[in-house]
């Protein structure tokens, strides 16, 4: 039972988060046994750390209402094997005519609640005690272990919360290291992660903190984990379905990101990783957001890079020489960065004299766009196809990867001219294509005679083709940039709505209507590349 009114700060000084355990699978209580009270001093299990929090005086609401968040956290089950252990349920009750709520009861006084991957979430609202319980489900079989939960109970907020959004967005991997982006704050909070094995996830218990800790005690620290202060986008950002691209980020737009970079990983190797916030302004509570999946690559011959000068977007793997075959065994990973930097901001500064001689103060080429975003959209694209998004050669035949169907494909190289190559759709085309060294484009093709530039035989994530309709969008018409419409394979790639994603740079995951219409009006122009510049430009990364 818990009472938010009467006694109000004997009721606070007892608020508190506790572990409570059974001695077998079978000993919560169920229908008409007793009631699970959260202030109600408990049994504490060594698998699973207890918390405190400090009390806080309730407030209700100006009807006399209070609003009481319950959460019963499941951190530990019966195991059988392989098989799946049911879920416990709560039972709710607001009334003193049913203070042993379970099941068969009253729908009408007695609500029941589920826990879904080890979590439930209950919001009571009363002026009265509350009533709830906890019912194991009944076991048949050898089951071994006990049940562990953790319950909280608060005026403010869930003492564990849930977000089904992911808090760590994933950059890219190489072989022992993956960068993520955090989620956007409006005021960043204190944060830890936890990274376990795949292989050892607590099955049906992912949305449980003190389900990870049990598996995994200890959060990453400073050993293994860099956090440092970004700003670049990523591909949550943006409105899907209003803009191709976001622009450059804003604190009153998309708030605040730390990139989070995880090391000391072992090749080929699936984790997942658990990303936890302090809640602000609820002293002791906690916050998880949605796992974040990942695999690291298998082999050394791509190598993450960030935080480049010139492509600030650029968070990924690129192709390099194989790290195992280089004197001492490591790229330096500055070394890598100026060589793919410095090759395309020479090449941007082609297409910027082009650019200069359009007199972008004085002239409106569109009521929307303007050189600022011709400039942001031209150099998005020019990162993406002078530096290689590298991945693991396998990764061209897996069954994410399909490539066209055969329609699609006959459709493509269809002879008819009242087929419209333009209003194809080809969003399941190949996103990874085989690369080697002799066949590389971009910084590789022009710096082979570098010795960090002879990767081998790789997979390359192909640039997202919106990256080059954002260009022709944001761009004066003089400039007579194009895209290409047929032969696409091995170029770019479309954004899929499952398997692989193609290299977008901030694109966002679904393109957006404008981009329809644009890829559509495209077939009625006719437009040649005409700049020298520009056609140097595109050669030089082609």
């Amino acid at each position: 039972m818990f009472h938010p009114g009467a006694n109000a700060a004997a009721a606070a000084a007892a608020l508190q988060k506790r572990q409570a355990t059974s001695p077998s699978p079978s000993s919560l209580p169920s229908s008409g046994s007793s009631s699970t009270a959260a202030s109600t001093t408990t049994t504490s299990a060594a698998t699973a750390p207890t918390r405190t929090i400090a009390p806080t005086l309730p407030s209700p609401f100006a009807n006399g209402t209070y609003a009481v968040f319950i959460s019963v956290s499941t951190c530990s089950t019966p195991t059988s094997g392989a098989s799946l252990c049911p879920p416990l349920v709560m039972y709710v009750s607001t009334s003193a005519s049913q203070p042993l709520p379970g099941p068969g009861q009253d729908p009408k006084v007695v609500q029941a609640v589920t826990s879904q991957e080890g979590l439930i979430q209950f919001t009571a609202y009363t002026t009265k005690d509350i009533f709830f319980s906890l019912q194991a489900p009944t076991l048949t079989g050898t089951w071994t272990g006990d049940w562990a939960v953790e319950v909280g109970a608060s005026s403010q907020g869930y003492v564990q919360g849930y977000q089904s959004s992911q808090g760590l967005v994933l950059d890219d991997t190489d072989d022992t290291n993956a960068s993520f982006l955090t989620h956007n704050f409006t005021a960043v909070p204190t944060f830890k992660v936890y990274l376990v094995n795949s292989t050892s996830l607590p099955v049906g218990l992912t949305q449980s903190l003190c389900a990870i800790e049990v598996i995994q005690p200890v959060p990453l620290t400073k050993t293994n984990m860099i956090v440092t202060q970004t700003n670049r986008t990523s591909n949550l950002d943006g409105s899907m379905g209003r803009l191709i691209l976001p622009p450059v980020p804003t604190f009153e737009e998309y708030g605040q990101r730390r990139q989070v970079l995880i090391q000391a990983l072992t090749p080929g190797t699936a984790y997942t990783a658990f990303f936890i916030t302090d809640v602000l302004n609820q002293a002791g509570a906690e916050a998880m957001y949605a796992m974040t999946p990942f695999k690291t690559k298998r082999h050394d011959n791509c190598v993450l890079i960030t935080d480049l000068q010139f492509c600030q977007e650029v968070a990924y793997a690129v192709p390099i020489t194989p790290q195992s075959t280089l004197t001492g065994g490591e790229a330096n990973s500055t070394d890598i960065k100026h060589f793919y930097d410095d090759f395309t901001s020479n090449l941007m500064d082609n297409f910027q004299k082009v650019l200069d001689q359009y007199d972008c103060s004085k002239s409106q080429y569109s009521l929307i766009r303007d050189c600022t975003d011709c400039e942001r959209a031209y150099r998005r694209w020019l990162c993406s196809v002078s530096i290689p998004r590298c991945t693991d050669v396998e990764d061209i035949t897996d069954p994410n990867n399909t490539g066209y169907s055969a329609e699609v494909q006959a459709a493509l190289e269809s002879p008819d001219p009242s087929v419209n190559p333009y209003l194809i759709d080809r969003t399941t085309g190949p996103v990874v294509v085989e690369r080697n060294t002799n066949t590389s484009r971009g910084a590789i093709s022009q710096l082979s005679q570098n010795p960090l530039m002879n990767p081998g035989d790789y997979g390359e994530v192909l640039p997202c083709i919106d990256l080059c309709f954002d260009v022709v969008q944001s761009c004066p018409n003089f400039l007579q940039f194009t895209c290409p419409v047929k032969n696409m394979a091995g170029n770019y790639a479309r954004m899929n709505a499952v398997g692989f994603q193609c290299n977008g740079l901030g694109v966002v995951p679904v393109p957006s209507s404008a981009a329809s219409w644009l890829r559509q009006g495209l077939g009625k122009l006719q437009r040649v590349v005409a700049a020298v510049a520009v056609a140097a430009v595109i050669g030089a990364v082609g």
